[in-house]
């Protein structure tokens, strides 16, 4: 499986808005170092997309320019980049059918209704099941992985980046190789989203913030994901929101990459993003099974380390670690608190949380509760 590929399921399935750093980074918490406003950082992408490379011999370049570029578009003609790429043309699925689960505890007889999400969905092919809208409607609230609405504040967005950036004074690139920075630089500017501004931020905000901007990227993809959808109904009709996790867990998933694995990801990007087609097909892939709550699917999905090499599979697996396992055993014993508490929420998070033997229902049972998959 192509390794940006492969990292898309963290935007996908397992963070609640990886893409959040992208809208408020540079007018954020990048101005801490970088005394950059908003402006300061949109000019200063532009800059570095506008001006790339200077010339000694400025006359001879304009002379040669004109043939260079037919000669370039005639060559990318049949190159197609993340805007050019409908998601629904990778998608198969007819119905949505997600995973739903009820957890039972025998001592009380209290129930938790629990479903696997998806933050993006297609526009045009998603609806939302009844059999959801019917849980829905008898709970008193929902339990998400982080109500992003609170991030409309700004000192919640600060708080969020501040986790993300080096406070040692040190920058990105003490961090990791000049080939992985320049190279990080170069999707990021693909992506128009590079800015001075950003080398304060740690190399695992980088890799996140190109996964999850060429995701979406692709037409026809929303970021308003299931998860979104309950979130505006709940406040719209006043039912109880409930986050499961804290903003720090969101943030420590977000900066979980070794600096070798962040480099070696980062290095990797600038071809991973010649490649839309295959990307929208795993992503494609990755929607199917999870409209058909195929968790055996999705499992085998996210353990692919088929093109991840050797010398990396112990920092994928220590990240895997933190981003999937530690937080599951918090999402159970939450839920676990919720059951001993009667309290009537719909639990909701990322599908993949609910994969194999370590996956929050199966720890639930261990805790001996009653679970029953439902669809």
């Amino acid at each position: 499986m192509n390794k940006l590929k492969a990292l898309l399921i963290t935007s996908a399935m397992l963070l609640t808005f990886a893409s959040c750093g992208a809208e408020k980074s540079s007018s954020d918490t990048g101005s801490k170092d970088n005394s950059s406003s908003e402006a300061d950082t949109t000019a200063s992408a532009e800059k570095e997309t506008e001006e790339p490379a200077e010339s000694d011999e400025p006359a001879e370049t304009e002379k040669k320019t004109e043939p260079e570029e037919d000669t370039t578009a005639e060559k990318d003609d049949d190159k197609k980049d993340f805007t050019d790429i409908d998601i629904n043309d990778y998608i198969t699925a007819e119905a949505t059918a997600p995973a739903l689960w009820k957890a039972t505890d025998p001592d009380s007889g209290n129930e938790l209704y629990l479903l696997g999400t998806i933050h993006v969905v297609s526009e045009d092919k998603f609806s939302m099941p009844d059999y959801l809208l019917d849980v829905y409607e008898k709970s008193d609230g929902i339990a998400v992985e982080y109500d992003v609405r609170k991030l409309e504040e700004i000192s919640v967005a600060q708080e969020l980046l501040m986790q993300m950036i080096y406070t040692d004074g040190t920058k990105i690139s003490d961090h990791i190789s000049e080939e992985a920075y320049e190279a990080g630089k170069e999707a990021l500017s693909e992506l128009s989203m590079y800015a001075s501004a950003l080398d304060v931020y740690k190399p695992g905000f980088w890799v996140s913030q190109i996964e999850t901007l060429a995701m979406t990227s692709f037409k026809n993809l929303s970021t308003e994901g299931v998860d979104s959808r309950f979130l505006e109904m709940a406040a719209e009709d006043g039912k109880d929101i409930v986050s499961i996790e804290t903003l720090e867990i969101q943030a420590q998933v977000m900066t979980a990459y070794s600096d070798e694995y962040a480099d070696y990801c980062l290095r990797q990007a600038p071809e991973d993003l010649e490649k839309p087609e295959e990307i929208a097909q795993g992503l494609g892939e990755l929607y199917d099974a999870w409209a058909a709550g195929d968790m055996v699917a999705l499992e085998a999905m996210s353990n692919d380390t088929e093109d991840i090499p050797e010398e990396y599979l112990d920092d994928y697996a220590a990240y895997n670690d933190i981003m999937i396992y530690k937080r599951n055993e918090g999402m159970a014993d939450k839920a676990a608190e919720f059951l001993e508490n009667g309290d009537n929420y719909f639990f909701m998070v990322g599908a993949l949380h609910f994969a194999g033997d370590k996956g929050v229902t199966a720890l639930l049972e261990n805790k001996g509760y009653t679970i029953e998959r439902l669809y």
